[in-house]
């Protein structure tokens, strides 16, 4: 690479280049459209629905068949509405964020977009701009660089310096200004190259932990209503007034009847409330619908420091300054900001000095200081020396290094135009006692600059004695959201643990200041436990690490989610977060994150601080709360219809409702089912993960009891030996060759039954001490009374008969 700098690349160059490196842009993983709508059709219920549409058609029950496909259909179409949102919301979020730099080619310079960058174009860098690819210096103003999203440290380094020439790609320019060489771009950057683990986590179509709970249960049931299924074709097989046909419709339709077919629907649509609401209220996108799933059940957040917990901004702890002597701490911030130069907007330090100041009380009432030169800080002097006019005196001000700010000689001798020893530095108790109080500054992981001044020009001989006036602590401080946002999580029993690439100290120092604990441990012990169990207890056990590489941060996610078996959220803003971010099974980006955390994560806040995690932490729990409803009705709906319909066929002679009129009663019991997404919920104070056990046994209770009233109520009726308005609707035998009427009594029973069954099951105690949502008491009476006339108009069954079906299952509702 040997562009002349005055020129820049010559369009032929960039022809030949651009054929050798493509474009500058990070691969991320893109799905075309079509295989996005084709993975709705790959779930187990949709396998289940697909195989119950070809036997349908295959016995030639073109009704039936219809029915099914239309479900299917609207299933996989909401689902794959959903999925396209969400990848449309990132797609769109990326290009409002696409930036420009200025290239020169061929003489001429222009701002042409990112992606254009080639190694071996030249571009100029000034202040604000965040690199696009690694650049080498080449020309201008010595240049300070914001690395903090690919180190985690707030302070900017200095390039070209001790940190060599290339500023890599994904930091920001703080200061300074000039020309630089492109000399690796896209995947051959260090952001490229730490986006591998990236691709293959997001190539993966990832299934949330709560679904595949939610999907072992109803494997379950529909594996044990198959063997039901099996047994009605030998019974009805063994009845030979009936065709083959209608014995295999019959058993289709208790295996239709088992599945929750609306399951997937009920899902997408709560997913769906959810993530609107988390943009609406809380500034958050959703960009993967799995993962807001998973907050509901997430126990342990692992979260980065710097941008995240933090600031990322140099902060002067006002209340911490340490004076010495005579001096105040009103002191130590005052002579610091006379100290400091007010137009280095850019300068961190400065500006932290300028900012404490005008927090203090001394601001309001100082007057008559007026700086009048300053000597600024180079690194070989380590300290910056300001003159001041204070009504007619000088007075002469220091600020810098500790030991260099007690005697200019310490470490050797400079060529500053001042120099000096602070009155007590050559007392060792003296001396000591500063060291010491820096020391313990040092390691609650504050910075600290050292203040001095002296009465007269210090670079003349007659200027009066220089004197100690303190230490100034800085430290990038926490959001002002964050102990509360802690305190909120610690709340809901979700443990936090911070991963920085800070130094531990002051990565114990933010704990504290924030609400966590204090027991961190270095990456480098991460990296060198002696055996893998060993690194296990300790990441179990720690608060959290420091001075960490990116692939401690994964290594820390995947081991508390692989080994550990915990829902693991992670939330960070740079570069270095984004291998753990897509390790996470709930990757959060913070607003103002890169390119490549935004790419990684599941959710992507758009306003400052944290407090949106809480938000969506009791908003996915309250779905969470909504869809565990559902799922338990559901499954006792299914055991009500597949036991009731089963038992009947084997004592009923035959007996069996119409294939069409079950698949549809499973249709009503999923559509008027549709507003539990709009149900009152509350978000429970635990992390929620489903319980398979506990779910399939709440679900048989439901189950088992209403089937068992049932069966009684249908064979006292069918069994009466007196003939009135009610036992003659129900003939076990005129059922078996056909009667509709029988079949239409059972229908009815059946719709009222696990309709109102849902009220019992939102809330197990007294259902009125949890109102349901209006919409959900409408759609379910709405589909009784309408399921009323039809069996009246439709099956032939008396009024006084629906009347009786009605009072009886009111009465087993509340008894149950």
């Amino acid at each position: 690479l040997a562009t002349n700098i005055d020129v820049g690349l010559t369009a032929s160059e960039v022809e030949s280049l651009r054929e050798k490196w493509g474009w500058n842009e990070i691969p991320t993983p893109t799905i075309p459209t079509y295989i996005l709508f084709l993975r709705q059709f790959t779930g187990f219920l949709s396998i289940i629905i697909m195989i119950a549409a070809i036997v349908a058609i295959a016995v030639v029950d073109y009704p039936d068949f219809i029915v099914i496909v239309c479900m299917l259909i609207v299933n996989a179409s909401l689902g794959f509405h959903e999925d396209y949102k969400c990848k449309k919301s990132l797609d769109e979020l990326s290009a409002s964020l696409e930036s420009e730099i200025a290239i020169r080619r061929e003489g001429k310079t222009e701002a042409l977009p990112t992606k254009e960058c080639l190694p071996g174009d030249i571009v100029l860098l000034v202040g604000g701009t965040i690199l696009p690819a690694d650049i080498k210096w080449v020309r201008g103003d010595k240049m300070s660089i914001d690395t903090a999203a690919l180190t985690g440290e707030p302070i900017p380094r200095k390039y070209p310096g001790e940190h060599g020439d290339v500023m890599l790609s994904g930091c920001t320019v703080q200061s300074g200004e000039c020309y630089g060489m492109v000399v690796n771009t896209g995947i051959n950057t260090e952001i490229g190259q730490a986006q591998a683990d990236v691709l293959a986590d997001k190539s993966t179509n990832t299934i949330s932990v709560f679904e595949y709970k939610i999907l072992t249960i109803v494997k379950i049931f529909v594996a044990a209503s198959l063997s039901l299924v099996l047994a009605v074709l030998l019974v009805k097989g063994s009845y030979l007034t009936k065709s083959v046909q209608n014995t295999i419709l019959a058993a289709l339709s208790i295996l239709i009847a088992s599945i929750p077919i609306a399951l997937p629907l009920v899902l997408q649509v709560n997913l769906a409330l959810g993530a609107a609401f988390l943009a609406k209220e809380h500034s958050a996108i959703v960009t993967s619908i799995p993962a807001l799933q998973d907050i509901a059940s997430m126990s342990m957040l692992c979260s980065d420091k710097t941008g995240t917990l933090t600031t990322a901004k140099m902060t002067v702890i006002n209340d911490r300054c340490v004076p010495i002597g005579d001096f105040t701490s009103d002191d130590v911030i005052r002579y610091a900001m006379l100290c400091s130069n007010a137009d280095k907007k850019d300068d961190p330090i400065d500006k932290a000095v300028l900012e404490a100041y005008s927090r203090s009380e001394t601001s309001k009432s100082d007057g008559g200081y007026k700086q009048t030169e300053i000597i600024g800080f180079n690194p070989t002097v380590k300290r910056v020396v300001a003159f001041v006019d204070f009504k007619g005196k000088v007075i002469t001000v220091a600020k810098g290094l500790p030991a260099k700010i007690i005697d200019t000689a310490a470490g050797s001798v400079d060529d500053h135009e001042c120099q000096w020893k602070v009155v007590g530095a050559d007392d060792p108790k003296f001396v000591e006692h500063i060291t010491s109080e820096d020391f313990e500054l040092s390691s609650a992981g504050y910075k600290t600059i050292a203040i001095a001044m002296c009465e007269g020009d210090g670079r003349k001989s007659d200027h009066g004695e220089w004197k100690f006036v303190g230490l100034m602590p800085m430290l990038d401080p926490p959001r002002e959201d964050t102990p509360a946002t802690i305190a909120s999580l610690h709340h809901a029993n979700i443990s936090v643990k911070m991963i920085t690439g800070d130094h531990v100290n002051v990565g114990k120092e933010t704990c504290r200041l924030i609400g966590l604990g204090t027991d961190l441990h270095a990456g480098e012990e991460i990296r060198n436990a002696e055996n893998p169990e060993a690194r296990n207890e300790m990441i179990w056990a720690a608060d959290g690490f420091g001075a960490v590489l990116p692939s401690d941060k994964r290594e820390v996610v995947l081991t508390l989610r692989n080994v550990f078996g915990l829902v693991t959220g992670m939330t960070g803003d740079g570069v270095n977060d984004a291998p753990a971010l897509s390790a996470a099974q709930v990757g959060i980006a913070v607003e103002g994150a890169t390119d490549a955390a935004r790419n990684a994560a599941d959710l992507i806040l758009t306003e400052p601080g944290l407090r949106p995690i809480y938000g969506a932490v009791l908003e996915s729990r309250r779905i969470f709360a909504r869809i565990k409803s559902y799922v338990v009705y559901r499954m006792a709906a299914s055991a009500i219809l597949v036991l009731v319909l089963s038992i009947i066929c084997f004592a009923g002679q035959g007996c069996t409702v119409e294939s069409i009129l079950v698949i549809i009663l499973a249709l009503l019991n999923d559509i008027s089912m549709l507003p539990v997404a709009y149900d009152n919920a509350d978000a429970t104070a635990k992390p929620q993960l489903p319980n398979t056990t506990k779910l399939i046994l709440v679900s048989l209770y439901y189950g088992l009891i209403h089937s068992v009233l049932a069966l009684i109520f249908l064979f006292l009726i069918g069994n009466s030996p007196t003939n009135n308005g009610l036992t003659s609707n129900v003939d076990f035998a005129a059922c078996a060759e056909g009667d509709r009427k029988t079949s239409g009594f059972i229908w009815l029973h059946l719709v009222i039954v696990t309709e109102l069954a849902i009220f019992s099951v939102r809330a197990p105690s007294f259902f009125f001490l949890s109102m349901p949502n209006l919409m959900l008491v409408v759609s379910v009476f709405a589909t009784c009374i309408g399921a009323s006339i039809y069996a009246v108009f439709g099956s032939g069954i008396t009024g006084w008969a629906v009347l009786w079906i009605w009072v009886f299952n009111l009465v087993s509702f509340v008894v149950v």
